[in-house]
């Protein structure tokens, strides 16, 4: 690795740091923010909703743009975007100014994103330097997400929440220089035109999808507005993979997905963020609402997930070039099983078994981030990363999202199925029993985000003795709901997991360059 790459990997992954911290920095801000603008929960919900969602239409169109006009130049604009945006989120007078500031933030975030590993793969052409660019890139992005909440926490009580995005700004200008000064360009050589079609049928389907997702827990998931966006995104996506397959130069090549390994390996992705996010998201409840910790407690005691995913993943780029994709990627999904395992015999035990598990999780998704990122980086013609990228991010930002409204959806749909029963020995009551109830499940609610969500901050009962029962019954039933969730995430895993099993290339899957994949192809074979 030359100083030339080396400097690439620190201004990419610095980016993606940025990002990453951005996306979950805020929550811890949120009380702060609704003190400020005197608002309800409900004008809440598009300070993070908006960056979910900008992100989520944005990624294909920032991809296809950087393989055309320069993946330096565009990963250059959306961190300057982004900056700026964080800019006006620290400076917003009004509520719908930081709503605002904050979905330009989601585009700028998406350009990044695919950007910046797009430049990652251009800078390493080999296949084995680029997994282990790739699990380094990765370790340096996790940091972001390992002290998010707890740097959050501190800026918020010593500075203030204006201060969470202003933060951003010396970090963006950073990224500016060192990218400008050493990350070479490159882009597609080949004359293209822009999928214009296939970009606003992306747009419209995900932005759907996202939407639907994100409001699902909080409208229901059988409202008529989330059934309507929901089937909006399924006739999307048949109209958009027809209008691709059409196209003389489509913004998605959907023929990749006719491997199986490759769309295997895109499954498999978003099943594993789907269950780490969605454990990030019931852990934190559990940390905070359960056991009454503080944010900036709670996110020290997440940080060895976040640690583990850090060291693991430079690690297993290494192990990578050496025997391939399969064997990392099915020894993560169990680790990463084992894991959350761990968290639901520690639920309502020792923190310490709590830690343990979040280690063990983070260690299984760095041993299946890494590997599957490079197997799809290499899939496609160093050309196309941009594509390449974009299909991956897109995948990402699905399955976290899926993870956090899914996984919520459960621990909710618990608390309302068992919680105004069991409150029956603590409000005798049972019109008041049932508006406590409510409350709480209302709670637990998640829009797509991680916040600070439980029955701690919801009881404001008059008689403290009932509160404290009301209380003890509540975490009781948000223990077993959390459990519940972490139950679904592991069965998600496990059908990957025997998917893995039966269709990934067995023999190591030791992966090639171009020039030798041509070989491979002309070589005669038997019979």
């Amino acid at each position: 690795m030359d100083r030339t790459q080396r400097l690439t990997l620190l201004a990419t992954g610095l980016g993606l740091f940025m990002i990453f911290l951005d996306a979950l920095i805020v929550n811890v801000a949120l009380p702060d923010i609704q003190q400020a603008f005197g608002v309800g929960e409900a004008g809440l919900q598009w300070v993070v909703a908006a960056y979910s969602l900008g992100m989520a239409v944005a990624i294909m169109s920032a991809a296809t743009l950087a393989d055309l006009h320069g993946r330096r130049l565009w990963y250059v604009i959306g961190v300057a975007v982004f900056t700026t945006a964080s800019v006006a989120c620290g400076l917003a007078p009004s509520l719908d100014v930081l709503n605002v500031a904050r979905g330009v933030q989601g585009v700028a975030a998406a350009t990044v994103n695919v950007t910046s590993l797009a430049l990652v793969s251009a800078a390493f052409p080999d296949p084995k330097e680029k997994a282990r660019a790739i699990g380094i890139w990765t370790a340096i992005a996790s940091v972001g997400t390992a002290i998010g909440p707890t740097l959050g926490g501190l800026l918020v009580e010593h500075v203030g929440w204006r201060s969470i995005f202003l933060v951003n700004v010396p970090v963006g200008v950073l990224v500016v220089w060192l990218t400008l000064s050493h990350v070479a360009e490159s882009r597609d050589p080949r004359p293209r035109t822009l999928d214009g079609t296939g970009q606003l049928l992306f747009a419209a389907t995900i932005g759907a999808f996202a939407y639907a997702v994100i409001e699902g827990p909080q409208a229901g998931w059988a409202s008529p507005l989330i059934v309507a966006l929901f089937a909006v995104a399924a006739i999307g996506i048949v109209v958009f993979v027809r209008a691709e397959r059409a196209s003389a130069d489509p913004m998605m090549d959907v023929t990749l997905f006719r491997d199986a390994t490759y769309a295997l390996a895109i499954v498999t992705i978003c099943a594993v963020l789907f269950a780490v996010y969605g454990m990030l998201l019931l852990t934190t409840q559990y940390l905070q609402n359960v056991r009454g910790y503080t944010p900036q407690t709670t996110g020290l005691m997440l940080l060895p997930f976040s640690l583990s995913l850090t060291i693991v993943s430079p690690l297993v780029g290494r192990l990578v070039g050496r025997i391939g994709a399969r064997p990392p990627i099915l020894g993560g999904l169990l680790l990463q099983m084992a894991g959350l395992a761990v968290l639901i015999a520690g639920a309502g035990g020792h923190p310490a078994v709590v830690i343990a598990g979040l280690g063990i999780a983070g260690a299984g998704g760095a041993l299946c981030l890494t590997p599957i990122t490079t197997l799809a980086m290499t899939s496609v013609p160093p050309a196309r990363a941009g594509m390449a990228s974009g299909i991956m991010s897109a995948q990402r930002a699905i399955g976290s999202t899926l993870g956090f409204a899914v996984l919520g959806s459960v621990l909710a749909a618990w608390l309302s199925a068992t919680l105004a029963p069991d409150l029956a020995t603590a409000v005798p009551d049972a019109a008041e029993r049932r508006a406590v109830a409510a409350a709480i499940v209302g709670s637990a609610n998640p829009r797509a985000h991680v916040a600070e969500i439980g029955p701690r901050q919801r009881i404001g009962h008059a008689d403290s003795a009932t509160a404290a029962r009301i209380v003890a019954v509540a975490d009781r039933d948000f223990v077993q709901g959390i459990r519940a969730g972490l139950g679904v995430a592991i069965g998600v895993l496990a059908l990957v997991f025997v998917a893995a099993l039966r269709w990934f290339p067995r023999g190591g899957g030791a992966l090639m360059s171009d020039a030798e994949r041509e070989a491979a192809k002309l070589a005669p074979t038997d019979g």
